[in-house]
Order: C-alpha cells, then structure tokens, then sequence
C-alpha cells in the first residue's frame, strides 16, 4: 500500500477550503437606553435597596422551608390540626426573622462595597 503525497496534498488543501470561515461581530455603541441603564444600575441607592429586596425574598423563602423543618415539642400530645397550625406559625416567624436579616446584611453590604468602590475609583482618577 503506496501512498501519494500529490493526493494527501490535494485532500488535505480541498478540506480547509470546504470549512466555513467564522464570521466576525462588529463592535457597536451601546444604546441610549442602555446607558441610561448602566447610569441608573451604578446608583448606590439603588444598588443597595434592590441587593435589599432580593436579600429579603431570600431570607422569606430560607424561613419558610427551615421553618417547616422544625417539629414541635409535644408532639405526641397534639392533634394534626395542632401541629399544622403551630408549624404554620413557626414558618411564618422564622420566615419573617430570616425575611428581615437578610434584606439588612444585602442593603448594608451592598451600600458599603458600592461606596468603598466609588471612593476608590475618584481616588485613582485623581492620583
């Protein structure tokens, strides 16, 4: 079994041309929209009262299932209406307890990370 280089040549070439050439994205200019977006985004305010909020919903639904974990001490003692009743209640304060911790450490770390960083940067702009 002889082989050609003529003809592995030739198959090797005709293959690299058959593959598509991978197209190129240009570069464009964000919209106005878009910046308006961005300027709204870098808001420490608003930062921190949206990292609040999504910190809170967290916590609501942290509370709601570590609450429904958690069985009552006489247990044995009570009806099935009494320890739903009582879990529901268990999951309603431990969600709310877990609602408002979280939505405190999201705002307060959130406002301290965004005003470290726009201190640091009007520090680096001057210097």
């Amino acid at each position: 079994m002889s082989t050609n280089p003529d003809n592995e040549s030739q198959n090797t070439s005709s293959s690299s041309q058959d593959a598509p050439k991978p197209q190129i994205e240009t570069i464009r200019l964000p919209t106005v929209e878009e910046i308006r977006g961005q300027d709204i985004w870098n808001n420490c305010a608003v930062r921190s009262v949206v990292s609040g909020v999504m910190g809170g919903g967290l916590g609501l639904f942290m509370g709601l299932f570590l609450g429904a974990l958690e069985n009552p001490i006489m247990q044995d003692e009570m009806t099935g209406r009494q320890q739903f009743i009582y879990t529901a209640k268990q999951m309603g304060r431990r969600s709310w307890n877990s609602c408002k911790t979280f939505a405190v450490m999201g705002f307060i770390f959130s406002a301290a990370e965004c005003v470290i960083e726009k201190v640091c940067t009007s520090f680096n702009e001057k210097h």
